[in-house]
């Protein structure tokens, strides 16, 4: 199934449910928050206009929180082989969004390990240079001395 029709059709049972359920944003607002999910007012009033397209809305952030509250919910029966095909993409994405977490987290922590590493090579060069530039300076130092004394001799 194209995820385009399966946007589409979950969004019409999502409407479907509210308009049967006699439902009022604030109550699937108070549902969502019961499952930790988090959508904005203005996202619910858009997914539940008539004249906005299904597709345009973005299925992970928006009609799978919906679709899982609203239709697990109700016990949605229609388009239960869909329903479940969604579901299963669900925990998959899920599951991979966890380890993708994980594996972001691994790589943030050995991320800082060399960026603090390097900071400390960065910080011993500088000491280095600024050694070194009062060395030179010295030297320039002792040299114009050295000058001067000439041209005194002279």
């Amino acid at each position: 199934m194209e995820i385009a029709t399966l946007k589409k059709d979950t969004v019409e049972r999502i409407r479907k449910v509210k308009k049967e359920k006699d439902m009022t944003i604030s109550d699937i607002l108070d549902l969502l928050e019961k499952k930790n999910y988090f959508l904005s007012e203005a996202t619910l009033k858009r997914v539940f206009s008539e004249n906005n397209d299904p597709a345009s809305f973005k299925y992970r952030d928006t009609i799978v929180p919906l679709a899982d509250v609203l239709l697990d919910f109700y016990e949605d029966q229609s388009g239960t082989e869909e329903l479940a095909a969604l579901k299963s993409m669900i925990r998959d994405k899920n599951m991979t969004i966890s380890i993708l977490v994980a594996k972001n987290e691994e790589l943030r922590a050995d991320y800082d390990k060399r960026i603090a590493h390097l900071q400390k090579q960065i910080d011993r060069l500088e000491k280095n240079l600024d050694f070194r530039e009062g060395v030179v300076q010295r030297k320039d130092e002792v040299i114009e001395k050295l000058i001067n004394k000439v041209i005194e001799t002279q």
